[in-house]
């Protein structure tokens, strides 16, 4: 029994490392956080709107129009560095890998020595992770432990394309495989459900600047089972996440509560090509 406890945590870990890597993301540089002339980018805030009633819209990404969404940037060569407070502080990084027809990789490196890597599907600027039909899958990766995961089932989209106040969306992803721990591997599965709506436009604060960003609130639920020997082992998991993006930047700041999961994702720093 201890080993099987121990391996649902450790699938807990590698699930909420892949919801946070969802909810990551930046857009296409809007004329206020554009690249200096020396063709270096850099952090820079946006300006705050006085009284913002609605979610600007820029649908423009030069990297592939099929991606291109106002609060995510799918671009090769963007980084985006992290930190997050909580049960487990850490910092990572966030990047873009490559971006294909209809789809992109990101990567997500801890420093706890975490490597997380995910697909996603690209739909007239709909964004939805782990797309089953191109072969989505994640996988996590530190010492001792390995984790990969393909998706079986899935619903509904991450990021819409156009988003405004008050809008409300949801996204099912089931992703079933293995887990290595110590030479010992197990069949594991995953589901995961988040109802997400559009509350409003909020000035944010965080290392990076001070942006006027789009605040979505996201509730969560989670079911994992881990089969050892036959027998099953469920986690489930309740929590809501409130996610502030910037246009032009991305993700900004997560605060996430609920299931003893409570924790905060801020932006340090970013580059966008």
């Amino acid at each position: 029994m201890k080993t099987n406890i121990s391996f649902v945590v450790l699938s807990a870990a590698a699930i909420v490392l892949s919801m946070l890597a969802c909810n990551m993301g930046t857009t296409t540089p809007s004329t206020e956080s554009a690249p200096p002339s020396n063709g270096e980018a850099t952090a820079v805030a946006s300006p705050v709107a006085e009284s913002p009633t609605e979610a600007p819209q820029n649908n423009s990404n030069p990297a592939n129009s099929a991606c291109a969404n106002p609060y995510m940037p799918v671009i090769v060569g963007a980084i985006w560095n992290y930190k997050l407070s909580g049960p487990a502080p850490d910092t990572y990084t966030h990047s873009i890998l490559n971006v294909e027809a209809g789809g992109f990789t990101e990567q997500d490196v801890f420093g706890a020595g975490v490597t997380r890597q995910g697909k996603w599907n690209c739909d007239n600027g709909n964004l939805i992770a782990l797309n089953p039909a191109g072969g989505g899958s994640a996988s996590v990766q530190t010492e001792g432990m390995t984790s990969e995961f393909q998706t079986t089932a899935l619903e509904g989209v991450t990021l819409p394309a156009s988003i405004n106040i008050g809008d409300s969306w949801s996204q099912s992803v089931t992703i079933e495989g293995t887990q290595t721990l110590n030479g010992t591997t197990v069949p594991s599965k995953n589901q995961t459900t988040s109802n997400c709506t559009a509350t409003g436009m909020e000035s944010v604060t965080v290392d990076a600047g001070i942006f006027d960003a789009l605040r979505v609130d996201c509730q969560n639920t989670m079911l994992i089972t881990v089969t050892i020997d036959g027998n099953s082992t469920e986690l489930p998991l309740v929590f809501s996440a409130m996610n502030w993006y910037a246009q032009g930047v991305g993700l900004i700041k997560t605060v996430s509560t609920g299931s003893n999961m409570d924790s905060v994702v801020e932006l340090v720093s970013y580059s966008i090509p």
